[in-house]
């Protein structure tokens, strides 16, 4: 049996908060080709699940992604903004034909709900916050791998996907579970960020590249924070974006006891560390050429080197 408190009771934490199992398998059946498969508990994700007959419309007037792109055989990037274009939270989105699903952060889910629940007073549709009811798994996969489950998967790249399942779906399941800090590495490795914890209202969603993994439609109609977030875009007048940078120590000390900013050579602020995992940070920088050499102390201690993300041509100098 693999449920929420079996996986609670038989694994732990990690410095950064990411489930880490036990070593030995969590089935005795290990042979199936399910059981080949990377999976990992996102433990800090959650889903919202948002169904009734004005879902579509209400979200359509909330989120940057178009609804009408997202059918059950896509998933999409989204955000929710404020009316300034600040964002509230970003998330993955799919359909399974009767009930969207945004899968997000647990604390950003907590807050998006609230958000949402002003706005939804004058439309038929539900919100459900699924933290409870719902496991958030991360899942690698192949073409000589796949599953036959029916639970929902959102599939964030050719390799990746997500799985939404219930509570007790894993029960007699045969499951590799693998650290989820694998799963947040590569998602550095990805350029793609999660709003999380206290940096809610921070960021337009370009400031983290939103754009360029397609999580915001300058096509669609109006939304909550749309005028700033195309104004600022045609204009071209975006001043921040999110990079990858590799500390280069392996000192656990060091790795364990990161500020939260860069600097470059002549000690100035560049921006705000937004997430870590070892030694591999996302950061959102000022300006638009970032030096390829920051640190993380304005007396140029502990080097830090720019990393290519895979939706940018090259190293921008």
């Amino acid at each position: 049996m693999v449920s929420r408190s079996t996986l609670e009771q038989q694994g732990s934490n990690d410095i950064w908060g990411d489930y880490l199992p036990q070593t030995e398998p969590l089935s005795a059946k290990n042979n199936s080709p399910a059981s080949k498969i990377k999976t990992c508990w996102l433990n800090q994700f959650s889903a919202l699940k948002i169904y009734g007959p004005d879902a579509e419309r209400f979200l359509q007037g909330q989120l940057t992604c178009n609804l009408t792109d997202i059918t059950t055989d896509t998933v999409h990037y989204g955000a929710c903004c404020t009316p300034k274009g600040r964002i509230v939270a970003n998330f993955n989105i799919s359909f399974d034909g009767d009930n969207y699903w945004l899968v997000l952060p647990t604390k950003s889910a907590e807050v998006l709900d609230k958000h949402l629940q002003k706005y939804k007073v004058f439309f038929k549709a539900t919100i459900e916050n699924c933290q409870h009811s719902h496991l958030i798994l991360g899942q690698w996969q192949d073409a000589e791998t796949s599953t036959n489950r029916n639970d929902q998967q959102l599939a964030i790249s050719p390799s990746r996907q997500f799985l939404i399942v219930e509570e007790q779906a894993l029960d007699n399941q045969d499951v590799n579970l693998v650290p989820t800090l694998d799963w947040r590495l590569e998602d550095i490795s990805d350029g793609i960020f999660f709003i999380d914890n206290d940096q809610h209202e921070q960021w337009i969603p370009q400031h983290i590249n939103w754009h360029k993994l397609d999580g915001i439609s300058f096509s669609k109609g109006c939304y909550t924070g749309q005028e700033i977030v195309a104004r600022l875009q045609y204009l071209g007048k975006v001043k921040k974006a999110l990079y990858h940078y590799q500390i280069d120590s392996n000192d656990d000390a060091i790795l364990s006891q990161i500020g939260t900013q860069l600097f470059d050579s002549q000690g100035k602020s560049q921006g705000d560390i937004v997430m870590q995992r070892n030694s591999q940070i996302l950061a959102v920088l000022n300006g638009e050429n970032p030096e390829v050499n920051l640190y993380l102390t304005d007396s140029n201690e502990f080097p830090l080197t720019l990393q290519n993300l895979p939706y940018t041509d090259k190293k921008e100098k």
